[in-house]
């Protein structure tokens, strides 16, 4: 079988999962992929099942050595009066939820210079965000990366708080960002409530790295993918903290100094 008949495969199958919801199985077990395979399974997925008609407009991006990326086909406002509610597959009682932050473009990274500097002076808004992680592939979690990719990095979806100026965080010293405090409370359905909290706990904070050191990276990323970066677009920068919740909790991710996310598992 070609690449790229392979790849076309692949990505009918996933698209068949997204539509159905039920997990798929590869016939020949999880043969290697490559990054290369991977981003294209991602954009024939997309173009099945029609996410982008106007180009692609928010990612996740994430790592410290080796980045990845995946584009997000639906972003949801966190209201501040009530949860979002998130309707889990039937048959699926429990699910993982990351605390990240994500950051508005107000304008597109020059494409003569893709620096850490031009990249942050790009960016407008800042608000808190929570991914939930979900996977079309039988071998869940456990699979190999390339696949995990491959499956829109394993996204289900994304809820975003009320946005505020990102200039403050923007202006972080590395202290800052060590001392950045964040939390998830999770209060289940008698009422008892478990709080999780961190401070300076992305993955490249304690690496030594800019927690946005990923955005040069995303934008010759984004660019090889045909539509590069564009003004508007909201970009999520990785975990903080990840729990599981299970049906019929209510979640609340925050962040100092900015409105926290509030979302019920049904």
């Amino acid at each position: 079988m070609s690449t790229m008949s392979r790849i076309s495969d692949i990505a009918q199958a996933l698209a068949t999962a997204h539509r159905t919801g039920t997990a798929w199985q590869a016939p020949d077990g999880w043969p290697d992929l490559s990054a290369a395979d991977a981003y294209a399974i991602q954009a024939a997925v997309a173009a099945q099942l029609g996410w982008f008609p106007d180009g692609l407009r928010a990612w996740k991006v994430g790592g410290t050595t080796d980045i990845s990326a995946a584009p997000l086909p639906e972003v949801l406002a966190s209201p501040a009066a009530s949860p979002v509610t998130w309707v889990l597959p039937a048959g699926q009682d429990e699910v993982l939820i990351e605390a990240e932050l994500a950051f508005r473009l107000a304008s597109a990274p020059p494409a003569a210079d893709h620096t850490l500097p031009t990249a942050l002076a790009c960016l407008s808004t800042v608000c808190v965000s929570v991914e939930l992680i979900g996977t079309r592939l039988a071998a869940g979690l456990s699979a190999p990366p390339n696949w995990k990719l491959a499956d829109q990095g394993v996204h289900a979806g994304l809820v975003v708080g009320t946005e505020q100026p990102g200039a403050p965080l923007l202006d972080f010293t590395p202290a800052d960002w060590q001392a950045q405090a964040c939390h998830i409370r999770v209060q289940g359905p008698t009422g008892a409530a478990v709080l999780h909290e961190a401070r300076g706990s992305h993955p490249a904070i304690l690496a030594g790295l800019h927690p946005l050191h990923t955005l040069p990276w995303l934008a010759r990323h984004a660019a090889a993918q045909g539509g590069g970066l564009r003004a508007g677009d909201l970009v999520t920068t990785g975990a903080w903290l990840v729990v599981k919740a299970q049906r019929g909790d209510v979640i609340d991710v925050g962040f100092e100094g900015l409105p926290s996310v509030r979302l019920h598992v049904a």
